[in-house]
């Protein structure tokens, strides 16, 4: 005879990212390090949706620039007044069948899984049934804590804030200063000493600490 225990539920979050395609990736990345809630014959499951339509909208792309690839009010292309559109809001459904696993167990895992994420991104939204071992079950419905668990960037204005980088910070990539260019755009696109110097000051960085690790 096997134990089992199962997971149901939704949880809605607010993922940060100056694009679509960026909240995409920093939520995607964000999940595969998150721990496991194991089972011996599979793991718990976690489906991705994002939310309809957009609540962002900026007259410029990521990089602040006014180009004629923003679309208007109607999805066309225009090169008058266009718009960078952005939903940050995704539900993750959840569902788990974990065989041999015992109630407590599974509750810890997935507790453990739940904090890390709310570290993460913001947990805005949460409704999830843990059930086993008989009528043992816990219900998560209270947004608050996961909520106020989450860590701010280097760069926010937060009260909270320490000035560290938080866990997703490395998937931004790096502004040049007072712009929202990529420095290594600059770097290629235009003539800047100080950001030679600054990348070649790097690169020899580098170098030392390869050469002093080998």
């Amino acid at each position: 005879m096997s134990w089992w225990t199962h997971i149901r539920g939704s949880i809605q979050v607010s993922v940060p990212g100056r694009t679509q395609a960026e909240c995409r990736y920093i939520l995607d990345t964000v999940l595969e390090h998150l721990p496991l809630v194991t089972g011996s014959e599979g793991d718990m499951k976690v489906h991705v949706v994002q939310r309809h339509g957009y609540n962002c909208s900026s007259s410029c792309d990521e990089f602040g620039m006014r180009t004629n690839n923003l679309k208007d009010d109607y999805g066309d292309h225009t090169r008058r007044r266009g718009w960078l559109h952005k939903q940050d809001q995704y539900i993750l459904t959840i569902e788990a069948d974990l065989r041999d696993r015992m109630f407590p167990e599974t509750k810890k895992e997935f507790m453990k899984w739940i904090c890390r994420l709310a570290k993460r991104v913001y947990v805005e939204d949460v409704l999830v049934r843990v059930w086993g071992d008989g009528y043992k079950q816990f219900v998560l419905n209270d947004r608050r804590k996961f909520y106020e668990m989450n860590e701010p960037p280097s760069w926010s204005s937060r009260k909270d804030a320490t000035g560290e980088p938080c866990w997703w910070e490395y998937l931004f990539w790096e502004r040049y200063p007072s712009s929202d260019l990529p420095l290594m755009h600059v770097r290629k696109y235009y003539i800047d000493e100080k950001v030679d110097q600054e990348i070649e000051r790097r690169k020899k960085w580098e170098e030392e600490m390869e050469d002093a690790d080998g």
